[in-house]
Order: structure tokens, then C-alpha cells, then sequence
């Protein structure tokens, strides 16, 4: 992620009015939010990566957050929040409520979805060699290098 510092297209340094839950999140909303919305003349994204990302959004908690940045940049900047702003992140908490959290995966239910990344948790994705090339146990990992992914 980048810095809270790093300039936006306007060249100002970009706030965290929400230093926690950025941290939580592991995201700075505003990094986004302080760009203008209107059309694009080949010059940048002007809006555009803003609202994709909104349609990006996994969890109606992250929703909630960026809507609390949306309206924490109108109170600084004395405005009131954008509806284009406010209305995408309505509909994606209202999509996530409907389909479940996370990004769907064609074809699979919001149960299927959480039994799959559990499974995907539970399983290593690496495997520990001794010197022959032999699998070892994670358990004895003593004199184990880690060979290539499965």
C-alpha cells in the first residue's frame, strides 16, 4: 500500500482522517476519494479508479469505512459527499448483503465461497525438503529447505 503521504493527482499530500481503521483495513480510502470526479481527457483516471475500486470493495465493513472517509473529505473540504460517491458505495454494501462477502467466484454460493477459502487456509501451499529432495514435516524443520509450490 502507499504511503498516506504519497501526492494525489492534485499534488497534495493525501490525509488519514481514520489513522485505526486504516491500519485495520490496510487501506487509506482518501488515497482514492480525493480525486475529482468528471470526465476523463487522457490525462489520468479523473474518478474512474475510484469507482472501479468501489465495485472492488470485499466487505460491507470496508463500505461502511469508506463512507465515513466520503463524508469526513466533505466536512473538510465544507461540501456535501458526492451522491455518484455515496450511491456506489450503497449499491456495493447492498450487493454484498445479497451475495455475501468477498469477491464472487463464478458459479458458487456465498457458503461455497467460505468453505473454499477455508479449505485453502487449512492447506500449505509450500513443502519442506531435506537434502535427498524427500518431503519432511513441517515439524522438523531442522536441516529442511523449502521446496517448490504445489
Amino acid at each position: 500500500m502507499p504511503a498516506d503521504t504519497q501526492p494525489a493527482q492534485t499534488g497534495d499530500a493525501i490525509p488519514n482522517p481514520m489513522p485505526e481503521s486504516a491500519a485495520e483495513h490496510a487501506e487509506n480510502p482518501a488515497r482514492f476519494l480525493v480525486d475529482e470526479l468528471h470526465v476523463d481527457a487522457g490525462d489520468g483516471t479523473t474518478g474512474k479508479l475510484m469507482l472501479a475500486r468501489i465495485r472492488g470493495l470485499e466487505t460491507i465493513a470496508l463500505c461502511r469505512y469508506w463512507l465515513a472517509v466520503e463524508r469526513w473529505l466533505a466536512r473538510e473540504h465544507d461540501r456535501e459527499p458526492r451522491d455518484q460517491v455515496v450511491d456506489a458505495l450503497e449499491a456495493r454494501e447492498e450487493t454484498l448483503q445479497e451475495e455475501g462477502e468477498g469477491i464472487p467466484q463464478a458459479g458458487l454460493s456465498p457458503e461455497e465461497r467460505r468453505e473454499r477459502a477455508a479449505e485453502r487456509n487449512a492447506e500449505s501451499v509450500a513443502v519442506l525438503l531435506d537434502e535427498d529432495g524427500e518431503e519432511r514435516p513441517w515439524s522438523s524443520q531442522r536441516g529442511a529447505v523449502v521446496g517448490a509450490s504445489r
